[in-house]
């Protein structure tokens, strides 16, 4: 039966045999689709027809992306927004953002300081309400372990803004350039954290943990409902790690290319 089995495939065509083995190969080896999820995530230019992003009325399941959490916050943006990117892949994702007339758009990218933009909050949120404006910030969950109590007089001073924690679970813009366990860090308790911090009741405070698409839709619906207009909301949005833009990829290898180079004396 060998010889016979032996003797149909040294007679079969060579491409017959050539998809057995890869059938063969793909059945014996674990599944990676990392890279075509990547290169699915930035290469199609929109989602889906067949799939549309979940609405407050029409909450889904789908686990949260990056592009499906801008694509919701693009849906919330008036001419009385402001707009703040924390340094990391919020730059990238929030300069995609089509910004309503009269809409502010605050960055801080020259210097590339993490944990600026949790202090910039406070004050260009206070600045934002004097001229009747609702600061949306974006702060990645590296950045805000470094100035986290800054929230704390946020809620002293009454400010309102919206803060959206993006956790991917370390700081994505530090791993692209050069890895290592130490940008890998402890995960907190983010949205207990600033509850704590509304000592005894004190001050408006709204908070939301988003790993999902309808979560999001639904927390979006609440922190800009009219009620809550004079809360300050917090709203924990959980990514993967490696769901980053292809501008933020970029931006590292370069960035480590530089890093790696030779010290010129002169």
């Amino acid at each position: 039966a060998s010889a016979a089995a032996a003797a149909a495939a040294a007679a079969a065509p060579e491409h017959l045999l050539r998809q057995a083995f890869l059938r063969a190969l793909a059945a014996a080896v674990p599944q990676k689709p990392a890279s075509l999820v990547n290169y699915r995530r930035m290469a199609v230019p929109a989602p889906s027809p067949e799939r549309p992003l979940a609405a407050a009325d029409q909450p889904g399941d789908q686990p949260l992306t990056t592009r499906a959490l801008y694509a919701q916050v693009q849906r919330v943006l008036t001419s009385d927004t402001c707009v703040l990117a924390e340094t990391g892949d919020s730059w990238f994702n929030t300069a995609k953002l089509s910004l309503p007339a009269g809409a502010d758009y605050l960055i801080q990218m020259r210097y590339g300081s993490i944990g600026w933009s949790v202090g910039a909050t406070l004050g260009y949120s206070l600045a934002a309400e004097a001229q009747g404006k609702r600061l949306l910030s974006f702060i990645g969950d590296g950045s805000f372990q470094v100035t986290a109590q800054d929230v704390s007089t946020m809620m002293r001073f009454g400010t309102a803004p919206v803060i959206f924690l993006v956790n991917n679970s370390g700081y994505a813009i530090e791993i692209l350039i050069h890895d290592g366990p130490y940008n890998r860090i402890q995960n907190w308790d983010y949205t207990g954290l600033v509850k704590a911090m509304r000592h005894n009741g004190q001050g408006k405070l709204f908070t939301a943990h988003a790993a999902t698409e309808g979560q999001l839709a639904e927390a979006l619906q609440q922190a800009f409902s009219a009620d809550k207009a004079d809360h300050l909301a917090f709203i924990e949005v959980c990514v993967d790690t490696d769901d980053v833009s292809k501008e933020l990829l970029e931006f590292g290898a370069r960035v480590g290319h530089a890093n790696s180079r030779k010290p010129n004396p002169q």
